[in-house]
């Protein structure tokens, strides 16, 4: 369920909201009130459940949400990390549960696991894959889609059997390089001996500068100012053409995507590979990359192009003309018409695209949605009463 643009007039919406909250509320102040217990825990002082009482306090405002405590990094003291992990579309939930945090002496609070050094990054892989990493190497490569894929290999553990090996190489990424950076920039995690014979391996104390000086290198060559201000000349553009595979009654993200066009074949690639999507990898200037999807069931094929056309030529310049960002690509599917934005000011762009939309007469299943992976169960309809778009299933 949509938490960032909920609608306060959808009933479930709002009752999901107001539950969470209230839930959010009561677990800052359990916690306050724990402090001294946690602390004395810590110090081992005194032993009771920490598990179970994190899972009957924090587990009400989620489930899915996990936990991890650490010293805290800029002061003596504790911090806290509070993630959805792989539940990606809670990350939402977890801004707002991080501003709504009191302030506690003493205590750091962090959305992400932070990155750690080396003998921490051994200990965390042998306390959580059973295996001792001493001596590992690790290779970085620039993947397609401005990603950063990883090669390890573990030449003190030549019995490792291929499954434990892809285990612990995941962790050590997490633990070496911190959670964000590994779900903001990191592709593939892989074996060494599977990848290309150039690569040049590392020990683990240089990994993080490594990773670091890639992640600079693709974002030197990005462009320096907003996608509205570079020029949109044909040779910028490119076209593609997909197999989206079965025809079926309706599909989730854009998965029924036959022809597309775009302004940057690389987030193209990005968005469309599988791997998870972040719009930081893409821009400079903090813009957010979107797509409306249009139902074009009731339009006949040899029209798609001209309907979605109608609606991007009547958008962009509406966009662009408020600064809050432009159109960047397209593309037609089984059932839907695409049109790909890149917005600056998302709360000033919903207005008027909801105004572009409605003046074009827009069908009533249309949908801006979100290419970011955190944003995948997000959604604004073209009107008040425009339904539910079709969304991956929340695993």
């Amino acid at each position: 369920m949509r938490w960032t643009f909920a609608d306060p007039d959808c009933p479930e919406e709002r009752a999901y909201r107001e539950r969470t909250l209230a839930a959010i509320d009561r677990w800052w102040r359990s916690f306050q009130a724990k402090t001294s217990d946690l602390d004395a825990l810590f110090h081992r002082r005194s032993e009771w459940d920490l598990v179970a009482w994190m899972h009957d306090t924090l587990g009400e405002v989620h489930p899915q949400l996990m936990w991890e405590y650490g010293s805290a990094v800029r002061q003596s003291g504790h911090r806290l990390v509070l993630t959805p992990e792989g539940a990606h579309w809670l990350r939402p939930v977890v801004r707002t549960l991080l501003q709504r945090a009191p302030h506690v002496p003493g205590w750091e609070f962090y959305a992400h696991r932070l990155p750690e050094d080396v003998p921490m990054t051994i200990q965390t892989v042998e306390a959580r894959v059973s295996v001792n990493i001493t001596g590992a190497l690790v290779a970085a490569s620039v993947a397609p889609g401005r990603k950063v894929d990883l090669w390890f290999r573990f030449p003190l553990q030549p019995q490792l059997d291929e499954r434990t090996a892809a285990n612990a190489a995941f962790v050590a990424t997490e633990a070496l390089l911190g959670e964000q950076v590994l779900d903001t920039w990191i592709g593939g995690i892989s074996l060494l001996e599977e990848g290309p014979k150039n690569l040049r391996p590392l020990p683990l104390d240089r990994a993080q500068a490594t990773v670091g000086a890639v992640i600079g290198s693709i974002g030197e060559q990005l462009p320096a100012g907003r996608s509205q201000d570079i020029s949109d000349e044909a040779d910028n553009w490119s076209s593609l053409q997909l197999n989206p595979g079965e025809p079926a009654d309706d599909f989730a993200g854009r998965d029924d995507l036959l022809f597309a066009t775009t302004a940057d074949i690389e987030r193209f690639r990005a968005a469309h590979c599988g791997r998870l999507f972040a719009s930081a990898c893409h821009t400079r200037c903090g813009e957010l990359f979107c797509y409306l999807k249009l139902d074009g069931q009731d339009v006949p094929r040899r029209q798609v192009v001209e309907f979605r056309s109608r609606f991007e030529e009547a958008l962009n310049p509406v966009l662009v003309q408020a600064g809050a960002g432009c159109c960047v690509g397209g593309g037609s599917g089984l059932r839907y018409a695409y049109i790909d934005l890149a917005l600056t000011d998302v709360q000033q762009a919903i207005p008027l695209i909801r105004q572009v939309l409605t003046t074009g007469r827009a069908p009533l299943r249309s949908w801006l949605l979100f290419m970011d992976s955190e944003l995948a169960h997000e959604w604004v309809g073209a009107y008040p009463q425009t339904p539910p778009p079709p969304l991956p299933a929340e695993d």
